[in-house]
């Protein structure tokens, strides 16, 4: 609100927002990470999509992680530790969202995470939480003991932690640009500590780094039109592809009734299947139209039943991550401009590797490749890894009516096209269409939360769905955030998850 209220835009509120997340919910973003940002802006009524995401080294190989029978990789080195970081984009991505469409300098909106890091944070609820999983990880580097341990132990719920290393670190960045970062002086020690641990990123890769903008995935959806993630993220076409499938059905949703459910769970089942068909998109051919076709998408559905479950798709296998963490923010300003925006260091704490005095968390993201070569996914070099994040801008007659998203890993595309369909089909408040309870499907395994009432639960088992449920209170359905606007009146609303920590704002 502050970066709005000073004359910065859409961009430049959801790239300070971004910066200071890195700060606030370390766990799950920052400097250390990647993302990707999808932008609707007004003034040329166009979208524009940036992939920041973190990319392999140069002088990764396909035979990179050696693979257990089981197919875990040894010592888990593809998700702790320095092998497992991938080429920090972050600051790049910010850098050149900014530049390009900001109307604010970068030493203004990284002033807030400066400030945060500085005078101190105070624990939330879902940062214990994680915090409590993740001891064991942060307990392996001195750099992550000294910054976000507490007498060897986890901070807690309402605890006070100061990054003072972090802040000097953004005000360096602030004062002298990403090229510190980059090129600079972090840059040597970034470098020095993850050659020293046995990681492969050199000054080579950090130099080369750059964002790559891409043409988003788009269609219709009855009288919408969906703008969403392309490759390496697979999330926009699951979304759509979910969609059209729904749309053609002719039947009738009745919000999280079985009925509904059921024939959720069945187009989830086929469009979780296009995973195995992305990956990065300049390493090999990636069919879009093809997939989001009505024809595909019309195939697909024709062997859904209304009434009993389906058993005959394979197992996805292991073609990327399964608990990654991430952050995702949108942005809606006066002028019609919107940033959908989703930032992540992959898992919780990312590799776990802090770099001594600088207080920057590197990310895990090597964790989203296959780790068995000659795969799709498998570790190439420069190659960026297969994504869930689904940063989506849906329009309605040409205008922005919903920015949307989520974190939480492969339940990304689940849980944001839930929301979207809560807005639109059921007619939701914003605020409800995040908050109401969600299922995933997990190969042919529909996973459901506590909140979803028993009998429900016992109509999709009769149907012959395995059904697993989750407790209620877990994070594990994603974290939605959410920006609408009223077209007819031009009144906006914020929806915030209560999964999550994060609280609508506006002026």
């Amino acid at each position: 609100m502050a970066i709005l209220k000073r004359g910065g835009n859409a961009v430049d509120a959801a790239v300070g927002t971004a910066l200071t997340l890195g700060v606030v919910t370390p766990a799950f973003c920052g400097i250390g990470g990647g993302g990707f940002a999808l932008l609707w802006l007004a003034k040329e009524d166009k979208p524009v999509f940036v992939d920041y995401r973190e990319r392999a080294p140069a002088s990764a190989t396909n035979s990179l992680f050696r693979v257990m029978p089981k197919g875990n990789v040894v010592r888990d080195e593809n998700s702790v530790g320095y092998r497992a970081v991938g080429v920090p984009g972050t600051l790049a991505g910010d850098s050149l969202l900014l530049q390009d469409y900001g109307n604010l300098k970068l030493r203004d909106v990284i002033a807030p995470a400066m400030a945060h890091a500085r005078k101190g944070i105070l624990v939330s609820r879902g940062m214990a939480q994680v915090w409590r999983k993740s001891i064991t990880k942060l307990r392996r580097f001195k750099g992550s003991r000294e910054t976000y341990l507490k007498r060897n132990g986890p901070y807690r719920t309402g605890e006070s932690i100061a990054l003072k290393d972090l802040a000097r670190t953004l005000g360096t960045i602030a004062s002298n640009g990403i090229s510190e970062f980059y090129t600079g002086r972090i840059a040597k020690k970034m470098i020095r500590d993850i050659q020293t641990g046995g990681g492969l990123i050199s000054e080579i890769d950090l130099e080369r780094f750059q964002p790559t903008l891409r043409e988003p995935v788009r269609a219709g959806f009855k009288d919408l039109e969906i703008i969403s993630a392309p490759p390496p993220s697979c999330g926009g076409i699951i979304m759509t592809q979910a969609l059209k499938m729904l749309e053609q059905t002719n039947e009738r949703l009745h919000h999280n009734s079985a009925e509904t459910l059921h024939l959720m769970s069945e187009v989830l089942m086929r469009a979780n299947t296009s995973r195995t068909l992305v990956c990065d998109p300049d390493s090999s051919t990636i069919p879009i139209s093809k997939l989001i076709s009505d024809s595909y998408c019309n195939e697909m559905k024709s062997s859904i039943s209304l009434d009993k479950a389906s058993s005959i798709l394979p197992h996805l296998g292991n073609s990327g991550h399964i608990n990654s963490c991430t952050s995702h923010l949108s942005v809606i300003d006066s002028e019609g401009n919107v940033a959908s925006v989703t930032e992540s260091v992959e898992c919780y704490f990312g590799s776990g590797v802090v770099v001594p005095n600088t207080g920057i968390l590197l990310n895990d993201t090597m964790h989203d490749f296959d780790p068995k070569p000659g795969r799709l996914n498998s570790v190439g070099p420069g190659k960026i890894p297969m994504s869930s994040m689904s940063p989506t801008i849906l329009l309605k007659d040409g205008r922005p009516l919903l920015a949307v998203g989520s974190a939480g890993g492969p339940r990304i595309p689940s849980s944001t096209l839930q929301a979207l369909l809560n807005v639109t089909e059921f007619g939701m408040s914003v605020e409800d269409a995040v908050a109401a309870p969600r299922i995933h499907v997990k190969d042919t395994l529909v996973q459901v939360e506590g909140r979803i009432p028993p009998q429900t639960i016992a109509a999709l088992r009769k149907m012959g769905h395995e059904v697993e449920v989750k407790r209620p209170t877990e994070i594990y359905f994603g974290g939605v955030h959410a920006a609408y606007s009223k077209l007819i009146t031009g009144e906006l609303e914020g929806g915030a998850d209560p999964r999550r920590d994060g609280e609508p704002a506006g002026y």
